[in-house]
């Protein structure tokens, strides 16, 4: 008897939330994106219609938004039907759209406490926490963070050790550890991937 279960559209953070997993391919995973505050005022959606899917392409709200507020104030009126349709207005307003999206998602980025790679690399070393002693010093920092967890945990002091007890309890933790990198881990390739596609679009705009 084959058991099928619906989660419906939770993004990751939300199934995380939830119901304590997320998934590595989840297509209706998204990043969600601020506008600054006068940019409201031309956006007709609710702001949870303003993201970055999965794929690291920007909704249609986004877009439609961006492109509206990128025309000249005088011509927005004229053109405000092309926007909401989802249709390019000019060259000009969109390689300023896509400039805009991929500075956001760098911004958003930079505001991390840890790269992209950092949070490969520690997802890594929690998959193979006996062995971390050998990433140490490609992961000083990393390693300080899973120093620390271990050492709050009561597993180990000082110096990391290749023979650890591990509890139960403290398994525990360490999955619930992995789930939270692995959740910020694909937010950030979600803006990666995001302004790589920004970056081909200036590149070949048509």
């Amino acid at each position: 008897l084959q058991v099928l279960l619906s989660y419906g559209t939770y993004t990751n953070l939300e199934l995380l939330e939830h119901y304590g997993f997320l998934l590595q391919e989840n297509p209706n995973d998204k990043t969600f994106i601020s506008l600054e505050p006068e940019m409201y005022s031309l956006c007709p959606w609710p702001k949870d219609s303003l993201y970055i899917s999965q794929n690291g392409k920007p909704s249609f709200a986004l877009l439609s938004t961006l492109r509206l507020w990128a025309t000249p104030a005088s011509q927005r009126r004229l053109v405000k039907h092309i926007a909401y349709s989802g249709h390019h207005i000019s060259a000009e307003s969109e390689a300023v759209v896509k400039e805009w999206i991929a500075k956001k998602c760098q911004l958003l980025l930079s505001s991390c406490p840890t790269s992209f790679d950092e949070d490969t690399l520690m997802l890594r070393i929690i998959d193979n926490i006996h062995d971390c002693n050998n990433e140490a010093e490609t992961g000083a920092m990393l390693c300080d963070e899973i120093r620390s967890f271990l050492e709050s945990n009561r597993v180990m002091h000082g110096k990391l050790s290749t023979k650890m007890h591990v509890s139960s309890k403290t398994r525990r933790s360490i999955c619930r550890l992995k789930l939270a990198v692995q959740w910020r881990h694909r937010y950030k390739k979600i803006l990666s991937d995001c302004i790589l596609h920004c970056t081909r679009m200036l590149d070949n705009p048509f």
